[in-house]
């Protein structure tokens, strides 16, 4: 029922179909790898932002201050 050229197309897609759902499913694990690993460690900005936010809340700095300074920090 089927000439050969059909049964080698089939054969093809199946063949190629694993090798591109593998390097798919690399591809994913590499960016889910990449993006854990971010949260699992702040940044040099948060930890800025943070001691900036705690110079605030303890009045060591004022509103004017505070503002400036949180500009640089985010690269506004």
């Amino acid at each position: 029922m089927y000439d050969g050229f059909t049964e080698r197309l089939a054969d093809m897609v199946v063949v190629w179909s694993i090798p591109i759902i593998l390097v798919l499913l690399i591809g994913l694990s590499v960016i889910m790898i990449i993006k854990n690993n971010k949260k699992s460690h702040p940044s040099i900005n948060n930890r800025s932002l943070q001691r900036l936010n705690e110079q605030y809340a303890k009045g060591e700095i004022d509103d004017e201050e505070y503002i400036r300074r949180k500009k640089e920090i985010k690269g506004l």
